[in-house]
C-alpha cells in the first residue's frame, strides 16, 4: 500500500468513526441527548451532559421499560399509537427532536425505604414538536410540545414554561428506582396518557398504521 492509499484508507476510518458517534451526519438517526439536572431552582437550574454511572444505567432502564416499549422511532422522529374507543379518535402521533432524556435524581420516600430501594429519580423524555394524525385524515400542524402542570416540589405550573435550563418539553416520564442493583421503572406518563390510561398507548404503531395505509386498531 502506498503512501496515498494509506491516506485514503485512514480517511475512510476515521470518516466511519464519526458515523459511528453521530449518526444523524451520515443519514442516520440522530440520538437521544443525555443530561442529568444538577439544580432544581426554577430560575437558576443547571443541566450537563450525563457522565455518572448510576445516572447512565437508569437512563438504560427507562430506555428499555419506557421508550423502546411505547415509542416507534424511525428517521428523527418517534411514533406513538392513540388507541381510543372510536375509529375516527384513534390514530398516530409524531414527535420531533431534538430528543433528550433528563435525569431528576431524587430523594426516596419513606415508602420506597421500606420497600428496599437504595436509589431514586424522575427520567424524562422531551421533544421538540408535535403533530397528529387521526385514521383516515391528513396530518395536522406541528406544534411545539408544551409542558404539563407539573405543581410539585416547584417544577412548573401550566403558563410559566418548563425549567430555563431544560430543552423541548416531556413526553413520558417514569420513576426508576434502584434495589441492590436491580431497577425498577415505574411509568408515569407516555404522550397524552397516565397512570392507568398508559394502556391505550400500545400495541405501538406499525409502518402501514405511520404511513396512513392501516387504521389504528380501537380499544
Amino acid at each position: 500500500m502506498n503512501k496515498e492509499q494509506s491516506v485514503k484508507s485512514a480517511y475512510r476510518t476515521a470518516t466511519m468513526l464519526l458515523c459511528a458517534i453521530a449518526l444523524s451526519s451520515c443519514g442516520g438517526p440522530e440520538e437521544d441527548k443525555l443530561r442529568s439536572v444538577q439544580s432544581f431552582e426554577f430560575a437558576s437550574c443547571n443541566s450537563a451532559p450525563t457522565t455518572d454511572a448510576t445516572h447512565l444505567e437508569a437512563i438504560k432502564a427507562f430506555q428499555d421499560e419506557m421508550h423502546h416499549k411505547y415509542f416507534v422511532r424511525r428517521k428523527d422522529s418517534e411514533f406513538v399509537a392513540n388507541h381510543e374507543a372510536g375509529s375516527s379518535a384513534s390514530g398516530v402521533r409524531e414527535y420531533e427532536g431534538p430528543f433528550y432524556v433528563y435525569v431528576h435524581p431524587r430523594k426516596l420516600d419513606k415508602l420506597e425505604e421500606r420497600q428496599g430501594f437504595d436509589w431514586a429519580a424522575t427520567v424524562f423524555l422531551h421533544a421538540a414538536k408535535v403533530r397528529s394524525r387521526a385514521n383516515g385524515q391528513d396530518w395536522g400542524d406541528w406544534n411545539s410540545v408544551r409542558t404539563r402542570n407539573f405543581a410539585v416540589a416547584g417544577r412548573t405550573v401550566e403558563g410559566l414554561g418548563r425549567w430555563k435550563c431544560l430543552i423541548g418539553a416531556e413526553i413520558a416520564w417514569a420513576d426508576v428506582l434502584r434495589e441492590n442493583g436491580q431497577w425498577t421503572v415505574k411509568p408515569l406518563a407516555v404522550s397524552v396518557y397516565e397512570s392507568e390510561e398508559i394502556r391505550r398507548a400500545l400495541p405501538t404503531p406499525s409502518r402501514s398504521q405511520i404511513e396512513g395505509k392501516e387504521s389504528v386498531e380501537t380499544l
